[in-house]
């Protein structure tokens, strides 16, 4: 088809949300498209260092997103990251996840599957770098009780020192009981 440019088969739509470019695609991200995603990224990426915040483009409403296309958009987002500017790929395809992952070029590029997901995960990132000394959050450990003699059996999840106190209905389960220092009316 005569006359057909990369533009009728690729858009793109650019947003903003507390500092961070959202850069939305939809059509086909393939090799007849790869020069119009790069300079549509690239141009993203200096809107993003310029606000000091992070790229997320949403490859959610695509219709064909090429491997070619994914490596490249990890090969730039090294490079934008060494600029400062964190990129993240947004894809509800847990195939594109899975290869991603599964490919020593695109390894390091963190795909999530919404464009919350990656906002938070940026953010939460960005906290817990912006506080040297503080260790990051993790989950609560969640032990058995050892029986002493004469008492019933009890487990208690660990977090932060604070314990919540099980039932013996379900061995081994974590039931719901009052937070410490929670109000009760």
């Amino acid at each position: 088809m005569p006359g057909r440019s990369p533009g009728d088969r690729l858009v793109f739509r650019m947003r903003f949300r507390g500092g961070h470019v959202i850069l939305a695609a939809r059509g086909h991200a393939d090799a007849f498209t790869l020069p119009l995603w790069r300079e549509q990224v690239g141009q993203a990426a200096e809107v993003a260092a310029g606000e000091a915040g992070a790229l997320v483009i949403d490859a959610s409403r695509l219709e064909f997103l090429s491997l070619r296309t994914l490596a490249t958009t990890a090969e730039d987002a090294r490079h934008y990251r060494s600029e400062g500017v964190e990129v993240c790929l947004v894809s509800p395809d847990s195939e594109i996840a899975r290869l991603a992952a599964g490919d020593s070029r695109t390894a390091h590029l963190p795909v999530r599957s919404t464009v919350v997901s990656a906002l938070t995960a940026i953010q939460l990132r960005r906290q817990t770098t912006a506080r040297p000394g503080r260790r990051p959050a993790r989950a609560p450990e969640i032990v058995p009780d050892v029986a002493r003699s004469g008492q019933q059996r009890r487990v208690h999840a660990r977090a932060a020192g604070d314990s919540v106190v099980g039932g013996d209905e379900f061995p081994g389960a974590v039931a719901p009981g009052p937070v410490p220092g929670s109000y009760r009316g």
